[in-house]
């Protein structure tokens, strides 16, 4: 289970409007999602008075309708190296399932996640990020 730090706060534009583009949606759709990702600014509030508006170049807004379909988006090319094995997508969650059996490994499965991480400027939260090994044990019943 591999959990993204601040996956929304830290998506980077530049990275994620070229793989938009892959999806080949139409022009105003590309031009809706950069108006809606650029143009917003922050500023702090400190002992009641308020500092300068810094443009923001990187987020998404996770609590908009778009926010976590424009993240997916960004995930979209975050796949397994074996078709063995398999990966689940859930915000800035992942899960990458892999049989005992496999011809790639838990451990080369992982590698590919980092390096996609690090290409892509996240961030892996290693404190929430688990591995559950989960064995069936064979039948106990004396009667079939």
């Amino acid at each position: 289970m591999i959990d993204f730090s601040k996956a929304f706060d830290t998506v980077d534009h530049t990275i994620l409007l070229p793989i938009l583009v892959q999806f080949h949606p139409p022009p105003f759709v590309i031009n809706w999602i950069c108006f809606f990702l650029t143009g917003r600014g922050h500023q702090r509030k400190i002992n009641g008075l308020l500092s300068n508006v810094e443009p923001i170049s990187l987020s998404i807004v996770q609590r908009s309708g778009i926010g976590p379909i424009i993240y997916a988006i960004m995930k979209s090319d975050l796949h397994t190296l074996s078709d063995l094995n398999d990966i689940f997508k859930y915000a800035d969650d992942s899960t990458v399932l892999v049989p005992e059996l496999a011809n790639v490994g838990l451990a080369d499965e992982f590698a590919r996640v980092k390096v996609w991480t690090s290409i892509n400027r996240l961030i892996l939260n290693f404190d929430k990020t688990k591995e559950i090994v989960v064995r069936l044990r064979t039948s106990m019943c004396l009667y079939d």
